[in-house]
């Protein structure tokens, strides 16, 4: 009772001042899974999509402490608006739980109102200032919400670390199931870094996230913040640090209206050509989607780089059998594997239109691993090569008469050989294994092809 008629003592204090704050449960299947509470900026209409600020409260605070801050006046200002979620638990330390509760009560304000979701903003203070950076890390799937800028303040970056500075902290070990020596990897998929070993770390996932980070000169973890920005200098293009610290700790260190300046500069990156992440689970990280991890306990790591819409390059796949690209182009597509040969996985793309492919190539030869199903082609047992696939809207009918059969390998043996060819002949079609040249290689496809 007393919690309650605090928080309604406080909403009434922020009536009298003009603005409207109001609470909201989030309830799935009848059960109550969290509280929030979120501000709609004066004159808001939908018919203008516009920016969300997410704040997330220190530890033992909970859904109505951020309205002590000035970032839901720098919001209402600004036009924003402004969610504070509560996370479950005044210590939760954004664990797995708690992050599916942030997303949804996103996916709710989308739902309920007219959010851009290329400038989702985030912004929290001590624990809660560790939370931006590592939602980003585990949300970068483009068709759930993702975040366009966050701001740190005093942020616990690197949980295992901090648990070592404080000699044990009991809200870790109750929401992430243990120690770091008997839970590691919680540990580590919870964290914006982990500085000890790069390769179990997600700050590669940090990439494209602008990361505002701020702390007193005084705090004995400010170097988590100081040794992010080191990490990634050079690797992630938009940091801000502060050079001269003053003193306070968590919100108290951040200028509100400076940290919402400057995460007003960026939208959302969500089609990078370069993908380089450690993801925790299956799923997807912008145009890849992993499946089937192997080892629960360690990262699936992914390298890959998309040259243009029809060539990709996957350099590293780990601890999944399964990989799926997302193509936009309907033409020829060319993916280079160059994964360890033990690595064998089966690799999928998913395209616009499926229903006239001819064949699947690799090396330049035709294989038969392959199936497709609801627009995905599927290559089962995919080791290092040159793997692509073409349309009967671009046939082997070199002749164009509608029929593919040996009058078109007569005709690319002719023009292979310097003869004659008729004048409608059709070289880019001859091309048949999509190599750039026409030789030998294309007469032994179309006869695989032809006799099956």
């Amino acid at each position: 009772m007393g919690k309650i008629f605090f928080q309604l003592m406080f909403l009434c204090g922020y009536l009298l001042l003009g603005q409207d704050i109001f609470s909201e449960y989030l309830v799935e299947d009848g059960d109550t899974l969290d509280v929030f509470s979120y501000q709609v900026p004066t004159g808001y209409s939908e018919d203008s999509p516009a920016p969300l600020l997410v704040a997330f409260h220190h530890w033992g605070g909970n859904e109505m402490s951020n309205y002590s801050t000035n970032f839901d006046e720098e919001a209402n200002q600004r036009g924003w608006l402004f969610l504070s979620p509560f996370g479950g638990a005044p210590n939760n330390y954004a664990h797995q739980g708690a992050q599916y509760f942030f997303r949804q009560e996103i996916v709710w304000m989308e739902e309920n109102f007219a959010v851009d979701p290329n400038r989702i903003y985030m912004v929290g203070g001590s624990m809660g200032g560790a939370v931006g950076a590592i939602f980003a890390n585990n949300h970068l799937d483009p068709t759930g919400p993702m975040v366009a800028a966050t701001v740190s303040g005093s942020g616990i970056l690197d949980c295992e670390r901090r648990y070592y500075e404080m000699d044990g902290n009991n809200s870790m070990i109750q929401w992430f199931g243990g120690t770091p020596e008997e839970v590691p990897f919680e540990y580590h998929r919870n964290s914006a870094v982990y500085f000890a070993d790069s390769t179990q770390s997600m700050h590669y996932n940090l990439q494209y996230t602008p990361l505002y980070l701020d702390f007193s000169a005084n705090e004995p973890h400010r170097y988590h913040a100081e040794d992010l920005y080191n990490l990634l200098l050079g690797y992630n293009e938009n940091m801000w640090i502060e050079t001269n610290p003053g003193g306070g700790h968590g919100y108290s260190v951040l200028n509100d209206s400076a940290a919402c300046d400057w995460m007003a500069q960026f939208e959302l990156v969500s089609d990078p050509d370069n993908i380089n992440v450690n993801l925790d689970e299956s799923g997807r990280a912008y145009w890849l989607k992993a499946f089937g991890q192997t080892l629960g306990t360690d990262f699936i790591r992914i390298l890959a780089d998309r040259g243009d819409d029809s060539t990709f390059t996957v350099q590293q796949f780990a601890n999944a059998d399964s990989l799926l690209i997302f193509a936009e182009s309907n033409v020829f597509e060319t993916i280079t594997v160059q994964n360890n040969p033990h690595d064998q996985y089966t690799l999928g793309l998913a395209v616009a239109d499926t229903s006239q492919i001819s064949f699947i190539t690799v090396g330049g030869n035709p294989i038969t691993n392959w199936s497709v199903d609801d627009n995905i082609i599927w290559i089962d047992g995919v080791t290092p090569g040159q793997y692509g696939y073409h349309f009967s809207t671009l046939p082997p009918d070199v002749n164009a008469d509608g029929v593919w059969d040996v009058l078109d390998i007569v005709l690319t043996v002719n023009f292979i050989m310097g003869n004659a060819v008729p004048n409608d002949y059709q070289q880019i079609a001859a091309d048949v294994n999509g190599d750039g040249v026409i030789n030998i290689l294309d007469i032994v496809t179309m006869i695989n092809i032809i006799v099956g």
